[in-house]
């Protein structure tokens, strides 16, 4: 397969999945997310039963996000190993989206999201659990990784894992932000120009600079 054909197997490959997605969302914000079906969700997508479940694990995938989990050990202490040079809580940003595989989010299912939260507000642990496994799994990754390198840590006072539960906490809690804030149409690139801009407005509000090393 050439290089042409793998990127247009893949943009149909996000195309579906988007679809399915947006469908979802959709329909649980005409009519509430408890009555959501996955027959409606792929009748809105057009899409068969199985096309669905080749891309989404459960209903509550669709609806919510897919359970998200850490980059295999190795990938990941490899991308903390080549981001040296940045912060740590950048370094963490960047393990968590190799660990999604992706840089793209689609801005309208995630506007989509975003008032699903708002109107429903039972949603909102729904919407936030696929980020739970990933935080837990990065902040066991990122503590194992500065003990091997303790050089990387920025507030040596705090014990070792107290400071990656920290760093990891802020680094999701500004890829969230991130996604909240996203505009435009369709996929859009999660820059970490845009991932430091929401570190930013995290230091204004806690009244200080950002910190990390």
């Amino acid at each position: 397969m050439t290089g042409s054909e793998s990127g247009l197997r893949e943009r149909k490959k996000r195309a579906t999945e988007n679809a399915i997605e947006r469908a979802a969302v959709e329909l649980a914000l005409e009519r509430g997310h408890g009555t959501v079906t996955i027959a409606d969700v792929c009748a809105r997508a057009d899409v068969s039963r199985s096309t669905f479940f080749n891309y989404m694990p459960s209903r509550e995938a669709a609806l919510f996000g897919r359970p998200l989990r850490l980059a295999p050990a190795p990938i990941a202490a490899s991308v903390l190993d080549a981001s040296h040079d940045v912060p740590l809580v950048l370094a963490a940003y960047r393990v968590i989206v190799a660990s999604i595989g992706h840089a793209h989010i689609n801005a309208e299912v995630a506007a989509g999201r975003n008032r699903l939260i708002i109107e429903q507000p039972d949603s909102q642990p729904l919407i936030l659990a696929p980020f739970l496994s990933l935080t837990a799994e990065l902040v066991t990754c990122l503590a194992q990784w500065l003990r091997t390198n303790p050089s990387r840590r920025a507030v040596a006072d705090i014990p070792l894992d107290r400071e990656a539960s920290l760093t990891v906490s802020l680094a999701v809690g500004a890829f969230m932000a991130l996604i909240t804030d996203l505009e435009g149409e369709g996929d859009v690139e999660t820059t970490e120009r845009a991932f430091e801009d929401a570190l930013g407005n995290f230091a204004t509000i806690a009244g200080g600079g950002a910190g990390g090393r």
